[in-house]
């Protein structure tokens, strides 16, 4: 008798070190590929999906993107 996988346990931390590859990958088509082709609308998708599954992991669509620096407060 067959035993069914156990499924409901995600490991994040590892998922979203290779959804951050495909999004360098996705991004990186982009910059190449002619605006409004075929190859530039995929890798589009690529991104925007992958934007929302880190979202569903961590609960920021914004989780890849680059963060502004932020500055010391000043002890004045």
């Amino acid at each position: 008798m067959t035993q069914r996988t156990r499924r409901g346990f995600v490991k994040k931390a590892e998922a979203l070190e290779k959804l951050s590859v495909g999004r360098r990958g996705s991004i990186q088509v982009c910059t190449e590929a002619k605006i409004g082709s075929d190859e530039y609308r995929a890798a589009q998708s690529v991104t925007s999906a992958t934007d929302n599954l880190a979202e569903v992991l961590t609960g920021d669509s914004t989780y890849f993107h680059l963060k502004p620096a932020t500055a010391q407060p000043s002890s004045e």
